[in-house]
């Protein structure tokens, strides 16, 4: 039987999730490692990374990564910065997806919202937030996103940025 190649993200898969994220984004800077595992920090349970199961070791064979984490409220949390004390909340926050070159058009990125998706309906969320990027709108809403049309991404995200929510 071969197990499944979305896994938890751990200490390890760090230096490439960092590559993936630069190549992966073309329109925004990289944030720093600390600041990605502050989300990783506040809700491991949601951070994974989907790994090529022909090759070792575990941290060389990451094709993509997503990070997500309890939030506390409707206005979406800025670039660039760590998670604020005391923003546990309700809405799961899907702060990142990114893949690959090796892993486009192979729906890893498919698999992964909808692991995602199913780990936190039955963690009880009531709702998810996405900033969507890069034009990826019509991705988001073949899972249910809709863009919130009175909510204004901070500008840390570019012009481009919309706010989308998806209920569970």
């Amino acid at each position: 039987m071969t197990s499944m190649p979305i896994r938890p993200i751990t200490h390890v898969m760090w230096p490439e999730i960092l590559k993936i994220q630069a190549e992966a984004y073309s329109k925004v800077a990289p944030e720093s490692l600390e600041v990605l595992q502050s989300k990783w920090q506040q809700s491991p349970d949601c951070c994974f990374a989907y790994l090529d199961e022909k090759s070792e070791p575990e941290e060389k064979n990451i094709q993509g990564y997503l990070l997500a984490h309890a939030w506390y409220s409707e206005t979406p949390p800025k670039l660039y910065q760590i998670l604020p004390e005391g923003s546990h909340g309700s809405i799961l926050f899907l702060h990142d997806l990114a893949l690959s070159k090796r892993a486009t058009g192979r729906g890893v990125g498919s698999q992964m919202v909808k692991h995602l998706l199913a780990s936190a309906t039955s963690s009880g969320f009531q709702s998810a937030l996405l900033v969507s990027v890069q034009d990826s709108v019509l991705f988001w809403q073949k899972y249910g996103f809709v863009e919130v049309m009175n909510q204004k991404a901070s500008e840390s995200y570019g012009d481009d940025a919309k706010v989308m929510r998806r209920d569970f």
